[in-house]
């Protein structure tokens, strides 16, 4: 298949959707009309009425309401969308503001497509995709030919996150160095040398997550010195309220959350290792669907991954950046 298949909601959507508005239209302007004398009591007083008759300005009104609506209706069809690729399901919607979903595909998702009896005379029709759980992950509302597209998001569900590291042994991974898809960390937040919580390692962390998003993902590996030391995470877990890997993994939710943004979330999968007396943690990061932007003081950064630094992009570099990897971001 496609590295990656975009998916519109059925056209009959749209047509539905003009239906209705124009069944309330007429609702509303007989509610209207049934209220008072327009033409006498309001239009007369209008400066417009002197040069336009009040059937013709009401005309020329409600053509002017229709096409606003008729636009708005095709807009709000047309910018929405759903994009597979393997592995992720992304949901764009939003015509004045943007608003998207991300959902990353695991091997024990299921995925099945309902259609009622219209839906199958016309093709379209509704993807659920559950959990492990049966609860609903993403609902594909009313799409054109859901069985074609249950095909292929099966093969999505089926395929891995595209990631550069292939969830290798934890000790093979550290033993290749750090590269372009790898970088080790000592620590989330404890600061060794001051033996307290530094911020700035928090921030250090996330930069390099931001950065692998925003290219072709990759993997952190924290309690691990630079040049391959085991150091562990243990010191880290002394500076949480619950001193163990649920805690830590807790904490780093929540300033994952407020720097990059949930929605970015699942694309970060956090897994902990015991090698000898020590912990570590592996974050494996998938490339992200749109640009994500890392958060501080207010101040929104831009970071890629170019060899194996972290590089943050002026703005009239990341325009750039964006429009040739995210080009309906751009």
């Amino acid at each position: 298949m496609a590295s990656q298949i975009t998916i519109r909601r059925s056209p009959i959507v749209l047509i539905r959707t003009l239906v209705s508005i124009e069944v309330l239209g007429f609702l509303a302007y007989s509610a209207a009309a049934a209220l008072g004398n327009y033409e006498g009591d309001i239009y007369g007083r209008v400066f417009l009425s002197r040069v336009l008759s009040y059937h013709s300005a009401k005309f020329m009104f409600l053509s002017a309401a229709q096409l606003v609506i008729t636009i708005y209706a095709f807009l709000r069809w047309y910018y929405e969308q759903y994009e597979i690729k393997p592995g992720l399901v992304s949901h764009e919607w939003g015509v004045f503001v943007k608003k998207w979903k991300i959902v990353s595909l695991e091997r024990s998702m299921t995925a099945v497509a309902t259609s009622d009896p219209l839906g199958k005379l016309f093709h379209y029709g509704t993807i659920l995709i559950k959990n492990s759980s049966s609860s609903n992950v993403l609902t594909l509302d009313d799409i054109s030919y859901p069985l074609q597209n249950l095909k292929i998001i099966e093969t999505c569900i089926a395929s891995p996150l595209p990631s550069s590291n292939k969830r290798l042994d934890v000790s093979k991974l550290i033993s290749q160095g750090e590269h372009e898809s790898l970088e080790f960390k000592s620590s989330l937040r404890f600061d060794r040398h001051s033996r307290a919580v530094n911020r700035e390692l928090e921030k250090s962390v996330l930069k390099t997550i931001a950065a692998f998003l925003n290219s072709k993902g990759g993997s952190v590996i924290i309690g691990v010195g630079d040049a391959g030391e085991l150091i562990g995470v243990e010191s880290d877990y002394q500076t949480l309220k619950h001193r163990n890997s649920d805690g830590f993994e807790n904490h780093f939710t929540q300033i994952f959350n407020s720097a990059i943004g949930p929605e970015f979330r699942q694309l970060a999968k956090l897994r902990f290792h015991k090698i000898g007396e020590r912990d570590v943690c592996v974050v494996d990061v998938a490339p992200s669907a749109r640009p994500a932007y890392l958060k501080f003081d207010d101040v929104e950064h831009f970071y890629i991954r170019t060899g194996n630094v972290s590089t943050p992009l002026k703005l009239s570099e990341v325009e750039s950046y964006v429009r040739s990897r995210w080009p309906r971001w751009s």
